[in-house]
């Protein structure tokens, strides 16, 4: 499976989150919109989870793609500077003993194919690629520096500038880690909002740039 397929199949949650929202607003009652009073302000983990999901499915397929890319991209010359740094920081021989921990890899049969195993397990797996700064760290690995103005190209209509979009995706990177890591709640304690429109936008968004991201690197 290619891996914007695999997004393709991972975003469908938020899809499955939004229409339970939906159906469970109908069987209470409520209207499709309007603000919830507190009883029914258990419904709000929907939508935030739908945002999360979206986000999560954008963090995976960029790690597939950078997975499958790098390979390839070892292999061409000049390799960007971005993977040479991190690969020197896979392999730092500094001493003898050094020497001896990267001997394993360096005699293996395809030894590239290594170092991109342990590119993987010690620092890119642990990495989350939903900032922007951290997409465009991502891309730099595959010589794409300039990944968002690349996307601005083939993104027609308004506010598709490369500033545009990565204002709008700070803006809902910004939102998911508020609702994964602070519980979506104010100072004062109490959950913000969250229309459903604005987990609907989120899907959207992240939806196009995903497609976007993909026809630069694959052309489709």
């Amino acid at each position: 499976m290619t891996a914007i397929a695999h997004f393709q199949g991972s975003i469908e949650t938020a899809d499955q989150l939004l229409a339970m929202y939906a159906e469970l607003r109908r069987s209470r009652d409520l209207g499709r919109r309007g603000r919830l009073d507190p009883a029914n302000e258990d419904l709000l983990s929907l939508p935030k989870s739908a945002v999360v999901a979206c986000m999560s499915a954008l963090d995976a397929y960029i790690h597939s793609v950078l997975y499958e890319q790098i390979p390839t991209i070892l292999r061409t010359n000049p390799v960007p500077d971005a993977l040479c740094e991190a690969m020197a920081g896979v392999l730092p021989i500094k001493n003898a003993n050094g020497f001896k921990d990267a001997l394993p890899l360096l005699s293996a049969a395809d030894s590239l194919a290594e170092l991109c195993t342990k590119l993987r397990q010690q620092s890119l797996g642990f990495l989350s690629f939903q900032d922007p700064k951290k997409i465009i760290a991502g891309y730099a690995l595959i010589g794409r520096e300039r990944i968002f103005e690349e996307v601005a190209d083939v993104w027609q209509g308004p506010r598709t500038s490369a500033d545009d979009i990565k204002r709008n995706l700070a803006g809902y990177a910004k939102r998911r880690n508020q609702i994964a890591h602070e519980g979506d709640r104010d100072a004062k304690g109490k959950p913000r909002p969250m229309q459903p429109g604005y987990a609907n936008n989120c899907r959207i968004f992240i939806d196009g740039l995903a497609v976007r991201l993909n026809r630069v690197v694959y052309g489709v």
